[in-house]
């Protein structure tokens, strides 16, 4: 058998839980001289089997293939997740997909991946049929953070719909992420003198909890340090949540351009202030922190 590793699982944020996964599939690509192709699934399957709403995305799809090559996948494959794929059998989904649509050799996934149809298929099920068609399984233990309980998607989602993305940081290994096109919104920011970047996130992602953030903004390969509110400007009793982002020490126009607001650390909850005078003193001693903070993680 001559094919390629395949590190599999949903891998919705990258996090370090994930990231463990493939390190060791670049570790077995490297002794059988092969590709790692990172396998997800697209849509999630909660959004097909309707156990419940489907979740918001720490990773939308464009964003989850970058951060899988960042941590060593050779390309990103993405296995169309439907009503058929669901009620395969374990053996039928190692036959059809992983070995015969993906060309599998090794296969390597967490310790408690389950798959097949009502995931029946547990790692043991995994290992017997991959060494059937003349391969290889391997599961990855996921350690938990600093003794603390185990990573999961699930949990970093939650921490960020709080506002804790300090903690959905030491999660991930990095700071969370959203991407979305520069918009043009209310213009209120220029004209206290605080010019805003309005992001329209994919509407897939998750979006922090409503308030202020320390953190920044890559805008192509450029990073500024970065003052974001997450609200509905209640001073101006606007409707709408938004993403609004003051970037520190930029000057230029962002209309149209996509780029990526990182959350670092919440600095306070939302706030409706007595007037503008009173809203510009909150911001400027916002940005102060921001700066503070951002500057102090360097």
């Amino acid at each position: 058998m001559r094919g390629v590793v395949i590190a599999l699982g949903n891998f919705d944020g990258a996090h370090l839980g994930h990231q463990e996964v493939l390190r060791r599939a670049v570790e077995e690509g490297l002794k059988a001289d092969t590709r790692v192709v990172a396998a997800t699934f697209s849509p999630h399957p909660r959004a097909v089997l309707g156990a419940g709403e489907a979740p918001k995305l720490l990773s939308p799809v464009g964003l989850r293939r970058e951060e899988l090559c960042r941590y060593g996948a050779d390309e990103v494959a993405e296995i169309a997740f439907d009503l058929e794929l669901s009620r395969k059998s374990p053996e039928q989904f190692v036959r059809d997909v992983l070995v015969g649509d993906l060309g599998a050799e090794v296969v390597v996934v967490g310790e408690n991946f389950r798959f097949g149809h009502r995931a029946t298929g547990d790692f043991g099920d995994l290992e017997r049929l991959m060494r059937e068609a003349g391969g290889d399984a391997v599961a990855v233990e996921v350690r938990g953070v600093g003794g603390g309980a185990g990573i999961s998607s699930t949990r970093i989602r939650a921490l960020v719909s709080e506002g804790r993305v300090d903690e959905a940081a030491d999660l991930l290994g990095r700071p969370y992420v959203l991407r979305g096109e520069v918009v043009v919104g209310d213009k209120r920011g220029r004209s206290i003198g605080f010019p805003t970047a309005n992001v329209l996130p994919d509407a897939e992602a998750v979006v922090p909890a409503r308030g202020v953030y320390a953190g920044f903004v890559l805008v192509g390969d450029e990073k500024y340090i970065a003052c974001t509110n997450v609200g509905v400007a209640p001073t101006f009793g606007r409707a709408e949540s938004r993403v609004e982002a003051y970037l520190l020490d930029f000057e230029g126009d962002l209309y149209g351009r996509v780029v990526d607001v990182g959350f670092t650390r919440r600095i306070r909850g939302e706030k409706k202030f007595s007037g503008v005078d009173e809203l510009k003193a909150q911001i400027q001693s916002d940005v102060e922190r921001a700066r503070h903070i951002t500057d102090g993680m360097k």
